[in-house]
């Protein structure tokens, strides 16, 4: 089939067809169903009871005649002008005028319900009317004279009159009235039942006509989805088959209603796609096969350098990277002339090949500067200008030099997320974790202690500020709702907003936690200016911990699209005290992995360093 007919217009042209045949049928139906029950309901509340009345009328009429002539055959005497018997009579002759005046009176009572009945019928009407004026004549001309010959004495006079041709004649002429009138409406009855007939046969043959379109239209829509569907389909499913079956080359042929051939277009295009997908996935395997040996190289080379037993530090760290093997995130530690140690924590923007060749190459002049005895601050603005333009490609870093015999840390933060150092002196004797609440009213109550202070005594910084200042924490979550679970499981409305349960400017007022925050715009080109970068100094003490981590640690996202974020890290590492870095370590990234399970979308990256320990470094 070469037709390009829509589908759809074909199916509807048949349905339509059908439908019109069907919807004629029904309405000759519905006619002759209205037809029928009105000639049955003529027929059973009119003709019937009208024929029923004009049998009566036939019997009242001789009822009459009969009564007149039993009052006539009486020898009652002469009735006086007032209507009474005279007094040759007596009461009895008025008594046998009884019947007959009960019979006009039944004569009466059909007539009018004759007429009522058979009201819509005129010609039945004027039947009746013939029966009236022929009873008239019978009255008029025999029954009114006789009477009157009874009443003036002369009974024989009356008898003669009845008996005689004329009398007869008029009441025979009455009683043929009244058969026609019969015959009438028996015609009439017999035409009502025919009417009934007709409609029932018409009835039966529009359930038949119902019955046959139905079936044809069974048929067509058999024949027609052969042609239109199965023939088509076939086609293209055998065309599919042999693509599924690696024979690439197989044209898929456009053949059937329109739809079906835009679907075949689809599917050709669809081929055509696969093709070049196949054709390049051979290359890319082949590219792989070559490059392999490389990526892992270039893994290598961004290991983390290995620290002698004697260098009097204890530090771990662990790369989950977004792709592959390879990561975008680095770490490293370098022992320096005079036992300092040197650790670097850098995050390039992206993953993969591109970025983990970028990150060796900030690795490498790191290394080369801190070596050649820079100070971090001045070893990344040194890195920063050897760079050159990068471009787009930007990296952030932290970098200190620390010395394990007095804990003295030395840092520069290119843009990178605080570090983090948990202090010893505190986890060792952790009093009770403050409620949401009561860390409202510590961050007030802080506030209120600092002397000069806008928000201290005579200060007027409100809540709003205090939020402001960090005391009271309120991290977003790009769009994701803020609840009590994204503050380590309880909420709090006092001051506008939530509390964080582990607010970092909060810990490190109460000496729990220090921050160890920006020094500098993160590392690129872009930026760069003379001493961009300045250097920040702190000293760790026996059992202090520095934790460094990279943003995708942070930034994991769970099902709800809600970060992990800041806070949920510092709760989880002040949760339980006196932990050691491994464990510090396998805790967080545990964490993180049950808020947001499933392969990581940025590479996470977190060191743990303590100046007690084994002095071994782990990635």
């Amino acid at each position: 089939m070469r037709e390009s007919t829509g589908l759809r217009h074909g199916i509807w042209v048949v349905v339509g067809l059908a439908g019109l045949a069907i919807v004629a049928t029904l309405l000759l139906t519905l006619y002759s169903s209205g037809r029928a029950n009105h000639a049955a309901a003529e027929r059973a509340d009119r003709l019937d009871p009208a024929e029923t009345l004009t049998a009566q009328l036939q019997t009242a009429y001789v009822d009459e005649r009969n009564a007149l002539r039993g009052y006539l055959m009486s020898s009652a005497g002469p009735v006086s002008s007032d209507g009474l018997p005279s007094s040759g009579g007596g009461a009895a002759d008025l008594d046998r005028l009884d019947p007959y005046q009960k019979a006009l009176g039944d004569i009466a009572a059909r007539g009018r319900d004759l007429r009522a009945r058979l009201g819509d019928f005129p010609t039945l009407l004027a039947q009746i009317d013939r029966v009236d004026a022929t009873h008239q004549r019978w009255q008029t001309g025999s029954v009114t004279p006789e009477i009157a010959l009874m009443d003036a004495g002369q009974p024989a006079q009356a008898q003669a009159l009845e008996l005689g041709a004329d009398s007869r004649d008029r009441f025979v002429a009455l009683r043929a009235a009244v058969t026609k009138l019969d015959g009438a409406i028996t015609a009439e009855q017999a035409e009502a039942a025919g009417r009934v007939q007709s409609s029932g046969d018409i009835m039966l043959s529009s359930f038949g006509t119902i019955v046959a379109v139905l079936l044809a239209m069974s048929a067509l829509m058999l024949i027609l989805s052969r042609r239109w569907l199965l023939v088509p389909i076939n086609e293209l499913r055998w065309a599919v088959n042999a693509v599924a079956a690696g024979r690439y080359d197989t044209t898929i042929p456009a053949v059937g209603p329109r739809e079906i051939i835009d679907l075949a277009g689809n599917v050709e295009a669809m081929r055509a796609q696969l093709v070049t997908l196949v054709r390049q996935n051979e290359r890319s395997w082949e590219a792989l096969a070559q490059e392999g040996p490389a990526v892992l190289a270039l893994r290598d080379a961004l290991t983390p350098s290995s620290l002698r037993d004697t260098a009097g530090l204890e530090l771990l760290g662990r790369v989950d990277p977004a792709e592959g093997e390879l990561a975008g995130d680095w770490f490293d530690a370098i022992e320096l002339s005079g036992g300092q140690v040197a650790v670097v924590v850098g995050d390039v923007a992206g993953h993969g090949a591109a970025s983990g060749v970028f990150a060796l190459r900030l690795k490498q002049l790191l290394t080369a500067a801190l070596t050649r005895g820079m100070e971090p601050a001045a070893a990344v603005q040194w890195v920063v200008e050897a760079l050159g333009d990068t471009g787009e490609t930007f990296a952030t870093a932290l970098v200190a030099l620390i010395d394990p015999f007095d804990g003295e840390v030395v840092f520069a933060n290119a843009g990178h997320p605080d570090a983090l150092v948990l202090r010893a002196d505190w986890t060792a004797a952790r009093p009770p974790r403050p409620r949401a609440g009561a860390h409202a009213a510590l961050a007030l109550a802080a506030v209120e202690e600092r002397p000069g202070d806008p928000g201290g005594p005579g200060g007027d910084l409100d809540p709003g500020a205090v939020v402001a200042r960090g005391l009271v924490h309120r991290e977003p979550t790009d769009g994701a709702a803020l609840d009590g679970a994204e503050f380590g499981g309880t909420g709090c409305e006092d001051l506008a907003g939530e509390v964080n349960l582990a607010d970092l400017d909060e810990l490190a007022r109460l000496g729990e936690v220090e921050p160890l925050a920006s020094t500098g715009p993160l590392m690129s080109s872009l930026v760069a200016a003379p001493e961009a970068w300045r250097a920040g100094r702190l000293r760790l003490g026996p059992g202090d911990v520095l934790f460094v981590y990279t943003d995708g640690l942070v930034e994991a996202r769970d099902d709800e699209g809600r970060l992990f974020g800041r806070h949920r890290l510092v709760d989880e590492l002040v949760r339980v005290g006196g932990r050691t870095p491994a464990q510090l370590l396998d805790d967080v990234f545990a964490a993180v992995r049950r808020h947001a399970p499933g392969r990581p979308s940025d590479d996470r990256t977190a060191i743990a360093l303590s100046l007690s320990g084994d002095g071994q470094i782990q990635a």
